[in-house]
């Protein structure tokens, strides 16, 4: 089960005064009784910061750089947590009380509309839990109906300073979508959360997509709405695969393709149909090597698509990915072992590198430590090393996790977590990721197959 709910991807920050917000924005605030004078701060990238607070209980941060609203969040005493946005240019004022994190949250300031509207949804709309997906298909919509009115009420009693904001929109079709992208989702989760193999739900379940209109580009702000356009697209290109491979088993599909024509059928605005097909290719590219098939999708996309800022965008993501090709030279990057070396991929110059990218918490990560104990033991004694490099936050937790569960190979951690250089420079955006590097120290493929995957083995001894 890849993702049931969306979470929060981290930034870094940088500490520091600011006169002046133009690209960035600043957050100032009071707070009370945080027994630690810490808490943390985080927002889009990989990272988290801890912001301090002095002997008032004060902070001053700036955000650099930002170019546009972006989703937050505030973390108190490892448990108490709220979401918000911060955009160019907003200067906002936050203030809470540690000992009653969700009641004393309060924003002030260009902004704070917004964010004091989203600490009332989370307070006052219903929510919904995992056994929900065990309930039958009208029990399960009735609560779901439920929780729509509620955040539909919220919303509509929101204080707003610019009703016309695009923020404002976005949060429309955030509440709306959500519960679409749940409906969406119930038949595969009841499936998995029942152990009922081969359970349908009735065709007049869906009667609710007649109803949404997929036409509204100024819903494209909304993560829940391009959310909702996928999975619709997706499920029409399952029903023309299989019957591709059901007409002949042995023809090849080319799904990006299929998908940009899929796509076309459905979606009938223009910016809609194109922000979903950019959102699609940067996907497959970020995970997958530019193949015939992918640049033909590619080529399609840059065709059609009259909006330059996306175009751009993805050409330049293509050369980013272009400077991490095959035969490409490897990137150094470096971590620190168990004793606190520092350990470089540079190193290992003469030999073939495996490398792990992983984190203790990743259920995937961890899934595959014994395929490649059992790997890094049938390989012992050849040209190859395996290091696995851990992108923990908690250092502790990662120097606990190494010897209790005898983890064999090379084992650094990076002292910056998402922003560490291997991070960045390889464009890590989730784990496990596996990468393989030549004696030369050069690229194979940062996109290498897992070790549970039999290619692996078949890679591995093609270049040994």
């Amino acid at each position: 089960m890849k993702k049931l709910f969306l979470s929060f991807i981290l930034i870094p920050f940088l500490f520091g005064c600011t006169p002046t917000v133009k690209k960035g924005a600043e957050l100032s605030g009071t707070v009370k009784n945080l027994t630690s004078g810490i808490f943390v701060l985080g927002g889009p990238g990989g990272a988290k910061d801890s912001i301090h607070l002095d002997a008032t209980g004060k902070f001053t941060f700036p955000i650099k750089d930002l170019t546009k609203v972006s989703n937050y969040y505030l973390l108190s005493g490892g448990k108490d947590y709220a979401p918000f946005k911060v955009g160019p240019g907003m200067k906002l004022n936050i203030s809470f009380d540690a000992a009653a994190f969700k009641t004393s949250l309060k924003f002030e300031g260009p902004g704070s509309d917004i964010n004091n509207y989203l600490i009332a949804k989370a307070n006052k709309a219903g929510q919904m839990n995992y056994d929900d997906y065990k309930l039958e298909p009208a029990q399960f919509k009735t609560k779901q109906d439920s929780i729509l009115n509620a955040e539909k009420s919220v919303l509509a009693a929101a204080k707003k300073d610019d009703a016309n904001s695009p923020l404002w929109k976005a949060e429309e079709a955030e509440v709306l979508y959500s519960w679409a992208n749940n409906l969406m989702m119930f038949e595969s989760y009841h499936v998995y959360f029942t152990k009922n193999e081969g359970y349908k739900v009735p065709e007049e379940f869906y009667a609710f997509q007649k109803d949404l209109d997929l036409t509204q580009s100024a819903f494209l702000g909304s993560n829940a709405f391009k959310q909702y356009l996928s999975m619709m697209v997706q499920k029409s290109v399952s029903k023309k695969v299989d019957a591709l491979k059901k007409a002949d088993s042995t023809k090849a599909i080319n799904t990006g393709k299929l998908r940009a024509e899929t796509a076309q059928e459905i979606l009938k605005n223009d910016a809609v149909l194109d922000n979903y097909l950019f959102d699609a290719i940067s996907s497959d590219v970020q995970w997958k090597d530019i193949d015939k098939d992918m640049q033909e999708n590619i080529d399609f996309f840059l065709g059609r698509c009259k909006d330059t800022s996306l175009t751009n965008k993805l050409n330049s993501t293509i050369a980013d990915w272009k400077r991490l090709a095959a035969g490409q030279p490897a990137f150094e990057f470096a971590g620190k072992d168990m004793q606190g070396n520092t350990v470089k991929l540079s190193d290992f110059k003469g030999k073939l590198v495996y490398v792990d990218v992983w984190a203790t918490w990743c259920g995937p990560c961890n899934y595959e430590i014994p395929f490649l104990d059992t790997l890094e033991s049938d390989y012992h004694g050849k040209n190859i090393v395996f290091i696995s490099f851990s992108i923990d936050e908690d250092h502790a937790a990662w120097m606990k996790f190494v010897p209790e569960k005898k983890l064999q190979g090379v084992q650094i951690i990076g002292e910056k977590a998402w922003q560490s250089d291997l991070c960045l420079k390889y464009k890590i955006m989730g784990v496990p990721t596996f990468m393989l590097f030549d004696q030369q120290g050069k690229i194979v493929t940062v996109k290498m197959t897992r070790p549970s995957d039999k290619a692996t083995r078949k890679k591995f001894d093609s270049l040994l």
